[in-house]
């Protein structure tokens, strides 16, 4: 069943659009019928987990028979630890944490795209409070930085930023800490700047106190995969043809989201919890859909230049072989 609902708060007008995007559900290739199978999911609510709760909203998994129920995850570094354990079969980590999950080998493999950085369409940005000296990357030396994680995706790319443009990134300061709580900190001068994507970014900014100072993921490259959908290996292993569908529905349901934002907003906002009229208000992330190794490989190559890893690997070592492969 579902774990999530269209909340009180969410309009009518909101919710009719939701049901619009239902009704016009795009139409999927043909597979052959089986059993239906329970598939259980998680990811933390940020707004990249839109193309899924469309899919699971317009009846898409239904189509080709999985049964997909979806829970939030508080972090995303416990999510590959669920996988591994099997409280989950699926999750949405970041590609830093797959990276590093591959090289200690844990039995991870990549099945679907999410989250696609674009220098022309930022998924992150680096804000300050309106009365902060900061101005530019070159005010960053000796300046307090929020990551999730220290050696997290936010952590390096940041300094990947910050040594492109001259400054080194061995004297800016980062502190760990949940996105949820960095606009306060910023606001109580406990962080001199902070990395948000949206939802809670479009919430930090919505505000007025705060303004950008640079995009940090550029740090990386100008393009490249944030973040996938991954099983663990013996799954994906025993079940290809999950994979198989689970994947068909998600490049499906990622091309009509990222042209339809309008309608998945009341969805992203009842998984996250916000307020609707925020998600509607904020400039929505474009997710991939089609894994690509030229998209991942900038990722692995910048975690071996800031030793998260020992040396790079190939991209196509942790994708699925039942995953929908660009080219």
């Amino acid at each position: 069943m579902d774990r999530f609902h269209v909340p009180r708060s969410v309009s009518r007008v909101g919710f009719l659009s939701t049901m619009g995007a239902v009704a016009a559900a795009p139409a999927l290739p043909a597979f052959a019928q089986e059993a239906v199978t329970v598939v259980r999911i998680t990811a933390v609510p940020n707004d990249d987990v839109s193309p899924l709760l469309y899919a699971k909203q317009a009846g898409l998994f239904r189509q080709v028979g999985l049964d997909v129920q979806i829970e939030p995850a508080t972090a995303g570094a416990a999510i590959a630890a669920a996988l591994v354990g099997g409280s989950y079969d699926i999750g949405l980590t970041s590609m830093m944490a797959q990276v590093t999950a591959h090289v200690r080998g844990v039995p991870l493999t990549m099945i679907a795209p999410s989250l696609l950085s674009l220098s022309e369409d930022p998924a992150a940005l680096l804000i300050v409070p309106n009365d902060s000296p900061i101005h530019g990357v070159r005010d960053l030396p000796g300046k307090v930085i929020s990551c999730s994680s220290i050696r997290d995706v936010n952590w390096v790319s940041m300094r990947g930023f910050a040594d492109a443009n001259g400054v080194d990134s061995e004297t800016i300061k980062f502190v760990e800490m949940p996105q949820t709580i960095i606009p306060a900190a910023l606001d109580a001068k406990r962080l001199d700047a902070g990395i948000l994507l949206n939802p809670n970014l479009e919430e930090a900014m919505s505000t007025g106190r705060f303004r950008v100072i640079c995009k940090p993921f550029d740090g990386i490259a100008k393009r490249w995969l944030v973040a996938a959908w991954c099983a663990n290996t013996a799954f994906a292993a025993k079940n290809p043809s999950v994979v198989q569908r689970f994947s068909q529905v998600m490049l499906t349901a990622t091309r009509y989201a990222n042209t339809h934002v309008s309608e998945t907003a009341p969805m992203l906002a009842a998984f996250a919890k916000i307020d609707p009229a925020h998600v509607l208000a904020m400039k929505r992330v474009t997710c991939g859909t089609y894994l690509d190794p030229r998209d991942i490989q900038p990722a692995i190559d910048a975690a071996a230049r800031y030793k998260v890893i020992d040396k790079s690997f190939p991209a196509a070592e942790f994708i699925s072989q039942f995953a929908i492969k660009a080219g």
